[in-house]
């Protein structure tokens, strides 16, 4: 439709510009005739040319007059065209990044809509279940991360690279995190025991400790490292390669009362960025909050989903000593 709107405009301008064309022409022939007529019969003998001679010549001028201006209002010099077309060129550039930011919010916000549904779907099995067994927890909180997973280029920009999605929970008996769920882009790295983390130990402790969301766009950086690198006894040769940028969020129905974390990484800087570090234009810096954003919801509903898992082993607990 636009193409075809235009399209149309070009034919209807292309008349006027040929017109203007020769109208430019005629007039300045005219214009110059004219002043040279007028000119040579102003020294005539003959009254008649001495009596036209002013008109003529002062039509000669205005001819010319109205060739300048058709000049100026609708023809321009190289130097502005190229200026106009800079700008032009600018313009688009803009509103090309805006089309492709329009398109990456949509896309973040579909994704977005598509997991909490997923979620959703999965935390009513949770709740309808007849009996849910530390293998039914574990394969629930599974799908969790799988379900992320499956969305982390859609909403994080994750790619190929190395990628951890984890959830912690933590033992209030213990006084640690325990990895209860864990997805990693090297299958066999998901597999095993997982580290568990102090309250206040490593990115997971710390943003437990501070109830609040942890985001690091390159935990590499000199003044960032030390704060939430994991003690000597905990510390993995690999981490300072497979950890770079992070997105650490408290889970919990209650944020004042988070009951674990939910964790997102990369080996490639600036997946996610606080607000020192979100560099880059307006676009890119709203992407991340977006994204981040995301996962802070999906932070409540996994707490959801420990609060569910609680309520029901606890109420288990009540009847089994009841029936002792």
């Amino acid at each position: 439709m636009a193409k075809l709107s235009s399209d149309y405009l070009l034919e209807y301008i292309r008349p006027i510009a040929r017109v203007l064309k020769a109208a430019r022409l005629i007039t300045s022939a005219l214009g110059v005739v004219a002043i040279a007529v007028g000119q040579t019969w102003m020294t005539s003998q003959t009254a008649w040319q001495l009596e036209w001679a002013p008109m003529i010549f002062w039509s000669g001028v205005g001819a010319i007059v109205v060739t300048g201006l058709i000049l100026l209002f609708f023809e321009k010099d190289s130097a502005s065209l190229l200026l106009d077309l800079n700008a032009s060129e600018v313009m688009v550039g803009e509103q090309s990044d805006h089309i492709r930011y329009l398109e990456r919010r949509e896309e973040i916000l579909l994704s977005w809509q598509s997991v909490t549904k997923l979620l959703a779907e999965l935390l009513d099995q949770a709740l309808t279940t007849s009996e849910l067994d530390p293998e039914k927890k574990k394969a629930i909180f599974t799908a969790v991360v799988e379900i992320l997973a499956d969305y982390k280029f859609s909403l994080f920009r994750i790619a190929d690279e190395y990628c951890n999605i984890s959830i912690y929970e933590h033992s209030a008996e213990r006084g640690i995190l325990e990895c209860i769920a864990c997805y990693r882009s090297r299958p066999s790295d998901a597999l095993g025991d997982h580290r568990t983390w102090k309250v206040g130990e490593g990115h997971v402790g710390k943003a437990f400790e501070l109830q609040r969301e942890l985001i690091c766009g390159d935990a590499s950086a000199p003044d960032i490292k030390p704060w939430i690198s994991a003690s000597p006894a905990n510390f993995d040769d690999r981490d300072d390669e497979r950890y770079v940028s992070l997105a650490a969020v408290p889970i919990g129905v209650n944020a004042e009362d988070p009951v674990g974390v939910l964790i997102v990484t990369s080996n490639v800087p600036m997946r996610f960025a606080n607000s020192d570090e979100n560099h880059g234009d307006e676009n890119v810096k709203e992407e991340r909050r977006l994204a981040v954003a995301a996962l802070q919801d999906f932070a409540a509903q996994v707490g959801q989903f420990v609060a569910v898992f609680r309520l029901r082993e606890a109420t288990h607990a009540e009847g089994t000593s009841s029936d002792e």
